[in-house]
């Protein structure tokens, strides 16, 4: 009689279990960085969202984000460098969120994230 293999081998199971952990190890490292960006965009986004938040002008509203970031704990990030403020017209502001984070994933392998948008701010009075 013959008998025909039924599931994995060994080696199978083994590159199978190798593949999760590697997963498990980048989206370890990855989670972290983008629950401080969507935290940052949301702060970016608040006077949108918000009626209560009042900004006046620029200084106020790159001190109201530093404020949000620090109280939500994102560290990682200069809010002075990451977010570019400008003024688009009377009563809108456009704010730019670009920075990269680089975190390492090996002992010669990093990844990079780049994190690149452009929201208009609006009403702010």
């Amino acid at each position: 009689m013959r008998h025909s293999q039924k599931g994995m081998s060994f080696f199978g199971w083994l590159a199978v279990i190798t593949l999760i952990v590697f997963a498990l190890v980048v989206a370890m490292k990855v989670i972290p960085i983008y629950m401080d960006h969507f935290a940052l965009r949301k702060i970016v986004l608040a006077p949108n969202e918000d009626p209560s938040v009042k900004i006046n002008s620029l200084r106020e509203y790159q001190s109201f984000i530093s404020k949000g970031m620090n109280i939500n704990g994102i560290r990682d990030i200069k809010a002075d460098e990451a977010v570019k403020l400008t003024s688009s017209g009377t009563d809108t502001y456009t704010a730019v969120i670009q920075y990269e984070v680089r975190t390492p994933l090996l002992q010669t392998v990093d990844l990079l994230i780049h994190f690149d948008e452009t929201h208009i701010v609006r009403p702010i009075k």
